[in-house]
């Protein structure tokens, strides 16, 4: 059962990432979350619990995502990116459940990876030679995360000696043109190397290496100086946030809603979806605890890893220094896989069958909870959908009609304030009627970029003198 879910799940999210809207990224989870709760339920039922759920190693991970959970709760933007969580939490299920497979069922889930590698390049080649879009729409998303999939894909290719994998994988990286991917390349053969060397071998990997650090040296000289002041601008943003909230964080998925306002006048100015440094990044959205806890996680399962994957995943790792590569779901799963441990102790712990019924229960409640919050998701999002129509009409009012449900709950009334402000941001009354709705937006969560951002250019006219200084006061006290 697991074994065919995470095929299915490795095997197609790479391809569809670049088209994951809600219900898709939604089924992912769900496909994810369900096939585990039920073979944890057949296991109660019959051939027990697997005993090294509770072993220490996982410690870190039950708690991490605990406290990642716990700052979404309490996240100013968790309508924005109450979704984003799950695929996290799919990830982590996905890295402590593939230590359940038997060999055959990894192997499964081996070629699992192998096919979606191949369906990625095959269309790949026709984005490139038929339909002329691969720089602006390229798999993935983006070609710096595409790059990322490829160098996680070469050292598995390597490792089951499949050359024409891993020779379609380097060509993705040539044509990605990735510097991140690159060093993240030279990173893993230089941690090769260097394991080589404790055998001995100084004198056989002399040139290897020194032809390792010419190659890092050209990379680094190709850096362009605005790709290193964006970086610079982005990772500032980010650690603002941190110290805005070191405990808690903004939330999972954060960092796109609010990095904005925490820009300074006259800095670097592009806007970005992510850090860019997926540890600042993971820092703060998620807070210091979940960060002490998830990065322990992670060091103690990379020095646990053995064979050529674990170059993948280092890989991966020193990628997401200089790039978002493990923000992207798609990636960030096939990380998680290849990060698990490759056989685990089967021993099963059998509960009282009194248990079973009690289990059955509780996750039917979890699974019914779960499918209503994504039924208001997608609810919200048609009803979003509708008062955009609606307001290209001309009919404000039925566009605050069709999201009066949202403005009356809690989850999404700031999503709905800051949607209605862009709305009614017209040139009818110069903005007023929108400043409406974004100072109630501010109400609700006072880092709302957004909201700072179209509040200064409707004060910023003439006669709005006093406003502009109060907007400014007011947000010297939120950004200090």
């Amino acid at each position: 059962m697991l074994a065919y879910t995470f095929f299915a799940v490795l095997a197609l999210s790479p391809l569809l990432q670049a088209v994951f809207d809600l219900p898709l990224q939604l089924a992912f989870q769900r496909a994810v979350l369900f096939s585990c709760l039920a073979w944890l339920l057949l296991g109660l039922k019959g051939r027990g619990l697997p005993a090294s759920l509770a072993e220490k190693r996982f410690y870190p991970l039950w708690g991490a995502a605990a406290l990642t959970l716990a700052a979404l709760i309490y996240s100013p933007l968790r309508g924005h990116i109450f979704n984003e969580w799950g695929n996290y939490a799919a990830g982590l299920l996905i890295f402590v459940f593939a230590s359940f497979l038997n060999r055959e069922e990894r192997a499964l889930t081996d070629r699992a990876v192998i096919a979606g590698a191949w369906l990625v390049f095959g269309f790949s080649l026709l984005q490139a030679f038929v339909l002329k879009n691969f720089a602006g729409h390229p798999p993935l998303t983006n070609l710096n995360a595409l790059a990322l999939y490829a160098v996680m894909v070469i050292p598995l290719a390597l490792g089951r000696r499949l050359w024409a994998l891993a020779g379609a994988m380097l060509i993705l990286i040539v044509w990605t043109q990735s510097l991140g991917a690159a060093l993240a390349g030279l990173a893993a053969a230089g941690f090769y190397a260097a394991h080589r060397l404790k055998g001995g071998e100084l004198k056989d990997n002399a040139w290897p290496l020194a032809a390792l650090a010419v190659l890092a040296v050209g990379v680094l000289y190709l850096l362009q100086a605005d790709s290193v002041a964006g970086r610079l601008a982005w990772w500032k943003s980010a650690w603002e946030m941190f110290l805005a909230r070191p405990l808690s964080g903004f939330g999972y998925a954060s960092f796109t809603w609010v990095q904005a306002a925490f820009q300074g006048e006259g800095t670097f100015r592009e806007h970005a979806i992510y850090a860019h440094n997926y540890y600042i990044e993971f820092l703060a959205e998620n807070g210091l605890p979940a960060a002490i806890l998830w990065f322990w996680l992670l060091l103690r399962a990379v020095r646990a890893k053995t064979g050529l994957v674990r170059y993948s995943v280092i890989a991966a790792l020193t990628h997401s220094l200089v790039d978002f590569g493990l923000s992207v779901p798609a990636n960030f799963w096939l990380f998680c896989y290849l990060l698990s441990s490759e056989a685990s102790a089967k021993e099963a712990v059998r509960p009282a069958r009194r248990l079973a019924a009690p289990g059955f229960v509780l996750a039917a409640l979890l699974a019914a909870a779960l499918l209503n919050l994504d039924y208001r998701s997608l609810a919200f999002e048609k009803a979003r959908g509708r008062a955009l129509t609606a307001a290209v009409r001309g009919d404000g009012a039925a566009a605050e009609t069709e999201l009066r449900p949202a403005l009356e709950g809690k989850l999404f009334r700031a999503p709905a304030l800051e949607f209605l402000g862009r709305l009614n941001l017209t040139a009818r009354d110069a903005g007023l009627s929108s400043a409406v709705y974004f100072e109630m937006a501010l109400i609700e969560n006072r880092y709302s970029a957004a909201s700072w951002r179209a509040l200064k250019r409707i004060y910023s006219l003439p006669g709005r003198e006093a406003a502009a200084a109060g907007l400014e006061r007011r947000r010297a006290e939120v950004f200090r």
